[in-house]
Parts: structure tokens; C-alpha cells; sequence
């Protein structure tokens, strides 16, 4: 009897003890430590964001249109994964873009997890206010962070054509026979293989498919026809682009006043023209071509991108200009932006 005392006591012990530590660790759950899971994955978050350029990359994350957001794999603000720490200022603005990106996309493309995170994610310049963005809910008492030294590739690289007698671009007797047509047109080349020399560090590279492209004129007036002395203005009849040195022209919808694909400026007046603005040209012209338009052109690391500007009025050439000017490293007037200073700081809680 004892025997059998002693064996079913035992049996329950054992069950109990069995329930015991099984629910031992979801007992403890809330007790273990906080901080450095979270200080783990703000770390985690903080690499993909300054170290990955994000994926898809071609053609880049940052290009896709509200409508196949999906497509969207991951988040990365890196300029290449040969540059880390080295932003792409065009990541940058999508990244903080609120009318874009919501709490669910950041939590499913860049901080990842099965746990729902509250965050905060910010971004600022050292030297100036260029830079001031933040995203995700307000900081809470304690939480868990990492804080990254930045710069930031400037996607503003801007080709100069400063008009001057001595300039290689005016026509020296616009009265020639040669020259007896009204029509002018002045070409920005763009030699993509040149430009996108695996050679050549990223962050000082030039690549008008992930950023814009700015070309100005300056100075119009000096590529005015002279020996008109009624001449004080010459007609932009157009603007055209043209693939694989004018092989073929690239289709451009050129009824579309979208600031997303391009911005021309003429005059300093303040408003922006479509491609085709049979607009008259007094003393400047600026064209800021941008990755979502070029995106559209079907380029390669082989293509050759021409911009041509086509003058024409109807009675005589009231403008001189001419030739094509090459946007590459070795112009004196195209500049490439020194990399800005920043930080960037992800905190998770």
C-alpha cells in the first residue's frame, strides 16, 4: 500500500513540477532586459540604413512610383555598398517623405522584426539647416538607440556654359552663308559610360539615372546676335533629347508640367516651363533633369544622353549659339558638391 502511496505521489509531483517550468519562461518574459534588445535593433536598423543602398536597385527603391510601392524590398540610404556611411541625398528626401512612406512601410522595410516597435528616426546636417528631418513618435523617458556620423552626397552636380566673345559655343559670323538659317541649337552631352566609370569612387560619381542633372546658361545675352542691334532676345523653341548622339530621339511628353521629371527655369522669373516653351530668352536658362525623367529614356552604362536646346525666330537668328558642350569630370564648369556632414540617429522602444 505504501508502494502505491508513493508512486501515484510521486507521478503528481512530477506533473506539477513538469507545468512548473513550463511556464516559467513566459513567467520571466516581461523581466528580462529591455534595453538591449532594443539598443540591438536600433543598431540593426541603423546598418541597413547607412550601409545598403536598399533593394531593388535597379532601378532604384527610390524611383518607384506610389502605385508599386510594394515592390519595395528594403530601405537603404547608402549610395552604394562599396560607401558606407555616405548617403544619396535623393534616398534621403524619399526616405522622410510623409506623403509616401507610412509607419507600416518603415516597420516592414527597414526596421523588420515580428514585433511592432515604436521608433524614431532622424536626420541632420552639421555645417547648416539643409538637412533637418525626423520621422516616427515622440521619445519616450528611456529607449534604445544608435547614433551614426554621416555625409551626404549632394545630388546637385551643375554644368556652367557662361557666355563670353571668347566662348567656344558662339558663331563667329553668324551673317555667313553657312549660317543663314534662323534655327540654333546648343547640345549638353552626356557620355554615360564615361560618367559611370566602375573606376571612379561612387560618392564622387556622376550618375544622372539616381541623380539630377543641372544644366545652366548663363550669361544668355552674350550669345545674342550682335550685328542685330534690335536683337535683346532669342525664342527657346524647345527643348529635345536625344539617344546615342542624336541617333534617336526619346519621345518626352512635353504637355506635362511635372516637377517630378524636370524643372525649367528661364529668366529667373519664378515659373517653370514645360520642355517646349517657344519662350524668349533673355539672360539665362535653367533645366534640372531628374532621375524619374531619365528613368523613363531605356539609358545603359553605354547610352549617350544629348540635351538640345533648339532657338529659332522667324526673321533672322537672333542668337550666335552653337556646338556641344561634354558634361564630364574634366569640364572646368561642371562641379561636383563636397560631401556634407551629418548624423543620423534611430531610437526603438
Amino acid at each position: 500500500m505504501m508502494s502505491l502511496d508513493f508512486l501515484v505521489g510521486f507521478t503528481i509531483f512530477m506533473l506539477a513540477l513538469i507545468m512548473v517550468v513550463s511556464m516559467v519562461p513566459g513567467l520571466l518574459a516581461n523581466l528580462q532586459s529591455s534595453g538591449i534588445d532594443y539598443d540591438a535593433v536600433a543598431y540593426r536598423t541603423g546598418v541597413i540604413l547607412v550601409e545598403d543602398p536598399g533593394q531593388p536597385a535597379s532601378p532604384p527603391w527610390e524611383l518607384i512610383d506610389r502605385d508599386h510601392k510594394d515592390e519595395i524590398e528594403r530601405i537603404g540610404l547608402a549610395v552604394s555598398k562599396e560607401t558606407p556611411n555616405i548617403l544619396l541625398s535623393t534616398k534621403v528626401e524619399r526616405f522622410f517623405d510623409a506623403s509616401f512612406f507610412d509607419q507600416d512601410d518603415y516597420h516592414s522595410k527597414a526596421i523588420f522584426g515580428d514585433i511592432p516597435y515604436s521608433y524614431n528616426i532622424s536626420l541632420w546636417s552639421l555645417d547648416d539647416d539643409t538637412y533637418n528631418y525626423q520621422t516616427g513618435d515622440p521619445l519616450p523617458p528611456g529607449y534604445g538607440y544608435i547614433r551614426r556620423a554621416v555625409k551626404i552626397k549632394e545630388a546637385n552636380s551643375v554644368a556652367v556654359i557662361a557666355g563670353d566673345p571668347a566662348s567656344p559655343y558662339i558663331i563667329p559670323n553668324p551673317d555667313g552663308p553657312e549660317w543663314s538659317s534662323p534655327a540654333r541649337n546648343f547640345t549638353v552631352r552626356l557620355n554615360l559610360s564615361q560618367l559611370l566609370d566602375p573606376g571612379r569612387n561612387p560618392a564622387y560619381r556622376i550618375d544622372p539615372m539616381a541623380e539630377p542633372i543641372n544644366v545652366m546658361i548663363t550669361d544668355f545675352n552674350e550669345f545674342l546676335n550682335k550685328t542685330e542691334s534690335s536683337t535683346s532676345s532669342a525664342t527657346l523653341k524647345n527643348i529635345t533629347f536625344l539617344k546615342d548622339a542624336g541617333a534617336s530621339s526619346i519621345p518626352f511628353p512635353y504637355t506635362e508640367d511635372d516637377t517630378e521629371y524636370y524643372t525649367l527655369c528661364i529668366d529667373d522669373d519664378g515659373h517653370f516651363y514645360p520642355p517646349k516653351p517657344n519662350k524668349e530668352v533673355e539672360s539665362s536658362i535653367s533645366l534640372v533633369l531628374k532621375p524619374a525623367a531619365t528613368s523613363l529614356f531605356a539609358l545603359d552604362e553605354h547610352s549617350i544622353l544629348d540635351i538640345r536646346f533648339n532657338f529659332e525666330d522667324e526673321d533672322y537668328p537672333h542668337t550666335n549659339i552653337k556646338g556641344v558642350h561634354d558634361y564630364d569630370y574634366e569640364a572646368d564648369n561642371v562641379t561636383i558638391p563636397t560631401l556634407k556632414p551629418a548624423v543620423l540617429e534611430v531610437a526603438i522602444w
